[in-house]
């Protein structure tokens, strides 16, 4: 479980981890250790500072427009134990975004069994997702016309079961005075 979680985090900041890695790459072209005085180490160290002058304007940007929050995540082991799947959610301002993911055969390989994005709710929770068996989960979730919402029938050698219900109506709790 925790592994899946380190992957998700993995995969979720890949940019900032190139970005690091090219700040890395930037210092190491404005100290240039090894190259003798010239004209090659002043190309090499103007490379550099161009380089780092371009992705500190880079993550100036990306940090002001950026503000994803942060996903919140629910696992759920198989009875046997040998299958987890991962339940995703993140509310954004005007959205909400969901997806089950289900680990493969391989340590490295997650199927999607079920995503939604949309400006409602599909009320996927943590009564929403049941083992049935280690080949086969349940998913129940609340249609939305509103936004992209997809159930597979498969993911990976695991079998879904989707369980479409109708957008639940709240009565009772009208506003009107």
């Amino acid at each position: 479980m925790q592994y899946l979680l380190f992957v998700d985090e993995l995969r979720e900041h890949a940019g900032w981890i190139a970005v690091a890695f090219l700040f890395f790459l930037a210092a190491l072209m404005i100290r240039a250790p090894r190259m003798q005085s010239g004209f090659r180490r002043a190309a090499v160290r103007m490379l550099g500072s161009a380089l780092f002058g371009l992705l500190v304007v880079l993550c100036l940007l990306g940090a002001a427009v950026s503000g994803d929050p942060p996903r919140q995540h629910i696992g759920f082991t198989s009875k046997a134990g040998a299958r987890v799947a991962l339940l995703s959610h993140s509310e954004l301002r005007d959205a909400a975004a969901t997806q089950v993911t289900v680990n493969g055969d391989c340590c490295f390989r997650r199927y999607v069994a079920y995503e939604y994005f949309g400006d409602g709710d599909d009320y996927v929770g943590a009564t929403s997702i049941k083992w049935v068996d280690d080949h086969h989960l349940s998913v129940t979730y609340a249609l939305d016309p509103s936004g992209l919402q997809k159930c597979h029938p498969q993911a990976g050698d695991v079998q879904v079961i989707c369980n479409p219900q109708p957008e639940p109506e709240f009565h009772g709790t009208s506003n009107r005075r």
